[in-house]
Formats: C-alpha cells, structure tokens, sequence
C-alpha cells in the first residue's frame, strides 16, 4: 500500500514540476530532468519493492524459528547468538568462540540475504537509469545541471513521505 502511495506522489511531483519547468527552461535541460526524474523514481521504487519482499520472507522465517524455538522476537534482535543469557554466564573465552561457531551462518544463508541485493526488478532499474543516462549523452541533451540533482528529488520524496506521513 505504501509503495502505492509514494509512487502516486512521486508522479503528482513529476508532473507539476515538468510543468513548470516546461515554462522556464530549455528543451535539453526538461528533457534530462525527465529521465533523471523517473530513472531515479524507477531505482526508488524497485528497492522499496525488494526490501519490503525481504523483509516479508525474513519475518515468516523468524515466525518460523520462533515457533520452534519459543524465544520472543525482541530478544532474539538484540542478542542473536545468546551472549547475555542470564541462565548460563560464559565465563571463559574459549567456551564462548565455541557459542559463537555455534551460531554462525551458514554460506547458504549468506548467499540467500546477499541475493537481495541482487534482485532481478533492481538490476532491471539500474539498467533503465544507466541506458537513459547514455541515451542523453549521445542525443546531446544531457544537461547535468539539472541530471545530476533531479536524482535525489526522489530519494528526498521518498524519506520526507516515510518520516512524516508513514502510520507503519
């Protein structure tokens, strides 16, 4: 739903401002803050999309493990690997290297939480934005006075619209 919202948001701001820079500008520099605009707003999205799906897939494993295991979420945040289990004081270091190999991860869950970084819809974004980057610069129309800082409008939509107006 939020992602929903902040898309519909960032299209709102997209058209009053190419409007009214429609008026005021030349031909190349509306032409770069478009692409910049929506290249941009296009990474936004598709990151929120995979961190939400991430964050998704995290909790039904906790929700999982927690069945299993019995232990409250809180906890298991703040101390992953057991250190400060007030049952049983580690006293040596050589017994608590061995809790810590204990609960080490594995390669495969690793592998698992890195692949997030490396989700099929956030490539697809990044190729987007660097294939309308070099599209500019080939067509002659890139203007990095208004490219290079149309890039953070949407990531400064994007954090004023969770800080402010996100109820979760």
């Amino acid at each position: 739903m939020q992602i929903k919202q902040i898309s519909l948001i960032l299209l709102a701001i997209f058209l009053i401002s190419a409007s009214i820079l429609y008026l005021f500008i030349s031909k190349e520099a509306l032409i770069s803050y478009i692409v910049a605009f929506l290249t941009s707003s296009i990474v936004v999205l598709a990151s929120f999309k995979n961190y939400k799906n991430m964050v998704l897939k995290r909790l039904d494993t906790l929700d999982s493990v927690n069945e299993v295991e019995n232990k409250d979420v809180i906890d298991k945040l703040e101390d992953p690997y057991g250190l400060y289990n007030e049952d049983e004081p580690i006293e040596d270091i050589k017994t608590l290297k061995a809790e810590l190999k204990k609960h080490k991860r594995s390669t495969k869950e690793i592998a698992k939480d890195s692949l997030s970084a490396f989700a099929p819809l956030r490539i697809f974004a990044y190729i987007i934005l660097v294939v309308g980057f070099f599209y500019l610069l080939n067509s002659n129309s890139l203007d990095l006075k208004f490219y290079i800082p149309t890039l953070i409008v949407p990531n400064l939509i994007s954090v004023i619209y969770f800080v402010f107006f996100a109820k979760n």
